[in-house]
């Protein structure tokens, strides 16, 4: 079995542990607070959380706990079995139990599983078989709020010789950070079209997720064909016009602007593929969270009811803590 002390030393470094229970199995959980401050911190700041485990059939051997907080990118490198990484597009957690698709690229590394392989195994199979499962994160060392690890100051990292693209993408992300941001400000007092209402934000939610799967689609293609991308910049750049219409007519009119803007910059600046690769990841960034808030509840639309006690995906000040 595994060690599960509250606290380890790694070189020096305050390591804590989590556990994730899915079922009746449980799971201990190293992170990686010297290569990943931030996470770990918000990690150990949103647990407890209710949440769900569920197997991504399409990434591998792969299954994902969605969590309350948003952060960027932090110890990125591809994962490996046994790892635990933190998806900035969608705000969840990734357990890898056996090799990736290449196409998924780097991860954001946030702590390493202490139980043995085999337990974390026969979760991603029974979860792929069996479907989603309920699912519990907790700290595995009790402490009060005040004892915690600070968020570190983060900001917005500084990125040297960006295109323009990668400018916008970033202004994106930083208005996305407002809590909340304008566009779902004006989407929940909106009153003609029906904005206002749960109805409309699943609606704005809908449009939001198929922009960032046309950015998804953007990376992967990069990814896996660099030689080819003048074609994929030219298919992405009609796409987002054609959401930037959508998205202004279900009341995201900022969004939409930024859609707008984008495109153009696209077609008239020469890009190479990491700069395409950086701002796409950004915008992937800020689309999860736009699409966090338009729903208001969580990732898989579940109603307040089924979270049971845990209110922080709605708590203000948590979001106020993770900007």
């Amino acid at each position: 079995m595994c060690d599960r002390n509250a606290v380890r030393v790694r070189s020096g470094a305050p390591v804590s542990t989590i556990e994730l229970a899915v079922g009746a199995t449980r799971l201990a959980i190293e992170l990686d607070t010297a290569n990943a401050p931030g996470l770990s911190a918000a990690m150990l700041r949103a647990a407890p959380h209710e949440t769900l485990a569920v197997h991504c059939a399409t990434a591998g051997a792969e299954f994902c706990v969605p969590v309350p907080f948003f952060h960027w990118h932090e110890n990125r490198r591809p994962p490996a079995p046994g790892d635990v990484g933190y998806a900035s597009f969608g705000n969840y957690l990734c357990f890898y139990y056996g090799p990736m698709s290449a196409v998924d690229g780097p991860t954001n590394v946030i702590g390493r599983l202490l139980s043995p392989a085999s337990e974390l195994d026969a979760i991603g199979h029974a979860l792929l078989l069996g479907g989603a499962q309920r699912a519990v994160v907790r700290n595995l060392e009790p402490a009060s709020a005040a004892a915690l690890p600070p968020m570190p100051d983060r900001g917005l990292p500084p990125r040297a010789d960006a295109s323009e693209f990668e400018q916008l993408a970033r202004t994106l992300l930083a208005a996305a950070l407002d809590n909340p941001p304008a566009d779902i400000s004006r989407l929940r007092d909106a009153t003609l079209p029906a904005m206002g209402n749960l109805a409309g934000r699943m609606q704005a939610s809908m449009l939001l997720l198929a922009v960032a799967e046309v950015l998804m689609n953007a990376r992967s293609s990069a990814v896996m064909a660099p030689h080819a991308l003048t074609p994929i910049v030219a298919s992405l750049a009609a796409q987002l016009e054609r959401y930037a219409r959508w998205l202004a007519m279900a009341g995201m009119e900022g969004t939409a602007g930024w859609l707008s803007r984008v495109a153009p910059a696209l077609r008239t600046q020469p890009l190479r593929v990491e700069h395409l690769i950086a701002g796409l990841e950004d915008a992937l960034i800020a689309f999860g969270r736009l699409r966090f808030w338009a729903e208001a509840i969580s990732p898989w639309h579940r109603l307040p009811a089924d979270i049971g006690s845990d209110q922080s995906w709605l708590e203000p000040s948590l979001w106020k803590s993770f900007r």
